[in-house]
């Protein structure tokens, strides 16, 4: 269960601006994670604290107040090609290690005879509510969920999505719905474990620009987001928009519709967090805005001058804020730059 003074929380309920909270945007690279032990030396035979093989004691160590769990979108399905290439249970088609641009979604009768999406296990989900009901002290947890507009082009692929976008709107409307009711049944599910709080993950920038209009947005995924936030909000519980890429234009659709807060604020894709502070000032929670690249290249100086500046220009707005990562922090990322991250933000105050 997520704590009830969790910082985070906190600030995603707009109950308390300060101390400022830090979120984990997922469990890191493990070659990262055991780059950070050695190099700070941190000690964890905690067993109490492990999902999945992964051990969140050494998040808590780390000085992290949320993280993100990837690990409940789906259950296993798909099937191979006659190529032997992969589709998974989204309809992706895989080459190698990773999903293409394509999919397998082309026509209604696919859609209709689709077998293979299944919401996680009886097993994986019963791991999940024994997880959270021994999680009752500082760190909370955020279950991050599969996005309307993500699943959509990748079960289509990119390029039919688009020619559809013009001539076929109605199949998209329908891949749109099926993935809609499927969250659906997932958000349910999950509730049923003790989940709190929920991010969606869906990204829809590029660089300085969206995927899609925002008038194609509003049309075909503001209806079913809404449906999917009072699902959430029905319950008391908390929800997330993260997005890579540049959508500084979305900001005032996600607080239309009830978002509690908005994750990645990439700077280098454009997002100008401090234009966003102005503007929107205390009506959604900022998360994030520490890109990679700086985290990877940048000097602990840097790190620390770039979260003070955040830290005061939120104030300065009565913003609330979350520091974090833009994206999940990868072996790249130099260790001492997330310890400055972390040591920034927590000594702010003091």
């Amino acid at each position: 269960m997520t704590p009830q003074n969790n910082n985070f929380v906190n600030v995603l309920l707009k109950e308390s601006h300060s101390p400022i909270p830090i979120y984990c945007t997922g469990y890191p690279e493990i070659e990262f994670i055991d780059k950070y032990i050695k190099c700070y030396k941190i000690e964890t035979n905690d067993k109490e604290h492990l999902l999945n093989f992964k051990n969140y004691d050494i998040i808590k160590k780390m000085g992290f107040d949320a993280i993100s769990l990837w690990d409940f979108r789906r259950g296993e399905g798909g099937y191979l090609l006659d190529d032997q290439r992969k589709v998974d249970g989204w309809g992706r088609i895989y080459k190698r290690d990773w999903y293409s641009w394509d999919g397998v979604f082309k026509d209604e009768k696919t859609l209709e005879d689709w077998q293979y999406l299944k919401i996680p296990s009886k097993e994986k989900l019963k791991n999940l509510k024994d997880f959270l009901a021994k999680e009752k002290q500082d760190l909370a947890y955020v279950i991050s969920l599969p996005g309307l507009f993500e699943k959509t082009w990748q079960s289509m692929g990119f390029y039919y999505f688009a020619k559809c976008l013009k001539k076929n709107i109605k199949f998209v409307e329908s891949v749109v719905s099926f993935f809609s009711d499927y969250l659906q049944k997932l958000i349910r599910a999950l509730q049923s474990t003790g989940v709190e709080n929920f991010l969606i993950a869906d990204d829809y920038g590029y660089k300085n620009r969206t995927f899609i209009s925002k008038e194609r947005w509003l049309h075909l995924f503001f209806e079913k987001y809404n449906n999917i936030v009072n699902i959430i909000q029905k319950e008391k519980q908390n929800l997330i928009l993260h997005s890579d890429g540049y959508i500084s234009e979305m900001i005032r659709i996600f607080i239309d519709l009830g978002f509690n807060g908005v994750q990645s604020l990439e700077p280098n894709s454009g997002v100008d967090i401090f234009s966003l502070f102005k503007k929107f000032k205390d009506q959604i929670c900022f998360i994030g805005n520490l890109d990679i690249s700086l985290l990877s290249f940048g000097t602990p100086e840097q790190v620390r001058n770039y979260i003070i500046k955040l830290i005061k220009k939120s104030k300065k707005y009565n913003c609330f804020l979350a520091i974090s990562p833009t994206q999940q922090i990868n072996s790249k990322c130099k260790s001492d730059n997330i310890k400055t991250m972390i040591e920034t933000t927590k000594n702010f105050y003091s």
